[in-house]
């Protein structure tokens, strides 16, 4: 999984060299050379193993590193569970309403002390829009009794 931009766990060794291509894409599917990765530890691990620098996303397994594309969002909130979501990173936030950010077919949320945006995946994004209401463009969701504009 080494790659040439990050430190090399294969010190001279120049001829080695990775073409795989990993994708993290829109809908939170782990694609590897055109191939969705199926296999749900794999998956669960490249989640957690997600780490950022200036140049983008990596993943950090051991003394391995590897870039990855990301087409959207690195982090999905995959359940709300009363007033916290859990994350594809199998973590678990209180959702900050406040940060709630909608339009049609899209919502995100900040997470990680707001250094981060995460979206909601099929099952999440329907349960918390299920009421969603529309005021002269402006839209609005009741969630723990508190109307939220969004």
């Amino acid at each position: 999984m080494a790659q040439s931009s990050l430190p090399s766990v294969y010190p001279g060794h120049p001829e080695y060299v990775d073409r795989e291509v990993i994708i993290l894409n829109k809908d939170g599917v782990w694609i590897a050379d055109d191939s969705e990765i199926t296999h749900e530890p794999t998956r669960r691990l490249f989640a957690r193993s997600l780490k950022k620098d200036s140049e983008g996303y990596f993943l950090s397994i051991g003394r391995e590193t590897k870039r990855i594309e990301v087409e959207d969002t690195a982090y999905f909130v995959e359940r709300i569970i009363d007033q916290k979501i859990e994350l594809s990173d199998c973590t678990q936030e209180v959702l900050d309403s406040g940060t709630l950010r909608y339009s049609p077919g899209r919502l995100t949320c900040r997470i990680k002390s707001g250094e981060e945006e995460a979206k909601f995946l099929r099952v999440p994004y329907y349960e918390i829009l299920r009421d969603l209401e529309e005021v002269n463009g402006n839209y609005f969701i009741q969630f723990h009794g508190k109307k939220i504009e969004l």
